[in-house]
């Protein structure tokens, strides 16, 4: 009975800081410069976006808003003023921070709690019709006399900035410059000169090599376009470790990406790779097969299986079933020296 008692604590504990979590992600979601809420599945936008905190019903305000996005790539922004015919891929104008701009319901108008947004909520303007459309239009295609001027600009006033594009706002009064450079610029006198051309406001961005990769967009490794230009609304956080997990080369030269970084797919499979190395046998373990006993000379991670090089020198691909690990892995962190093989060892000798 002790045993159940205390087995019962446990699972009763573990619960409520479940719960406790849950209200933390309640409350602590959202900032002032992103005043959006974050769908509890991570993917910013789908049925899943309302968490649900089990256990315990939290009775708070509630506020019907809509998900929209500005690009294909782009995050998933609540806005209210939402009406009921507002089905997803209806194009909606928006009063933003930069003006009026045309953006895409991906969420259609539902409830949620109001502590899960944070700072001001943008209004929706109205449906976006078809002279909202073709005027967004016209003004796309100004974008390449905008980067001409842009470049002719920064080359009088010889600057080290590199443009990269520009955006538009529905009602023309707001022109977005983004640009890169490899440190702080002062380009006050540039933003003068460009609102005196253009005759709007004139806002400059300096952006990173990624979000220089997202505007510019590009082909993969893969042979497909970038994910960031596409698809991927947030960058994943990346490292090394992961490709050393997946058994890539550590050259950061064939893991990188257009953008210089590395490849933000190495993080799309990592969690699969990282379950599967739990579950095979380490480097340098002796098992015991049925053809004798051996250590594990390489994993094959894809296919579940390892090679084991058995004391004879044969080596045999073999599932974690048909093997049984009988002691640990060499320590390689205190000086010991990895296990040499058998058939260089056997070589040294024949060559003695």
């Amino acid at each position: 009975m002790a045993k159940l008692d205390e087995s019962a604590r446990t699972a009763e504990h573990l619960e409520a800081r479940e719960r406790f979590r849950m209200r933390l992600r309640l409350n602590g979601v959202g900032t002032s410069s992103q005043p959006f809420a974050v769908a509890s599945c991570g993917c910013e936008g789908c049925e899943h976006a309302l968490p649900e905190v089990a256990g315990g019903a939290v009775e708070a305000a509630s506020v019907v808003v809509a998900g929209v996005r500005f690009r294909d790539s782009g995050r998933t922004y609540y806005v209210k003023g939402c009406i009921e015919e507002m089905p997803v891929g209806t194009r909606v104008v928006v009063d933003t921070s930069r003006g009026r701009e045309i953006g895409t319901v991906v969420l259609p108008p539902q409830p949620i709690p109001a502590a899960m947004l944070e700072g001001e909520v943008r209004p929706i303007v109205r449906i976006a019709s078809e002279d909202d459309v073709a005027t967004a239009e016209a003004l796309a295609q100004r974008q390449g006399e905008a980067m001409t001027v842009l470049a002719r600009k920064i080359a009088e006033h010889r600057l080290p900035m590199k443009p990269i594009s520009s955006e538009w706002t529905v009602d023309g009064s707001r022109v977005t410059f983004y640009f890169s450079a490899n440190g702080r610029v002062d380009f006050r006198e540039l933003v003068r000169d460009l609102a005196a051309h253009f005759h709007c406001r004139i806002e400059l961005r300096q952006v990173g090599p990624r979000d220089e990769a997202r505007l510019l967009g590009g082909l993969g490794r893969c042979g497909r376009p970038l994910c960031c230009s596409t698809w991927l609304p947030q960058f994943a956080d990346v490292t090394m470790t992961m490709a050393k997990t997946q058994d890539l080369p550590h050259n950061p030269g064939k893991i990188s990406g257009v953008c210089g970084k590395l490849l933000c797919c190495l993080s799309y499979e990592n969690d699969q790779y990282v379950e599967m190395r739990a579950v095979l046998p380490r480097l340098g373990q002796e098992v015991e097969t049925d053809k004798g006993r051996g250590y594990v000379s390489a994993l094959h991670l894809l296919k579940e299986m390892v090679t084991v090089r058995l004391e004879t020198g044969e080596d045999v691909q073999l599932t974690t079933n048909e093997l049984t690990v009988v002691a640990p892995a060499p320590d390689m962190h205190h000086g010991r020296r990895r296990r040499p093989r058998r058939d260089s060892t056997d070589r040294r000798l024949s060559n003695e």
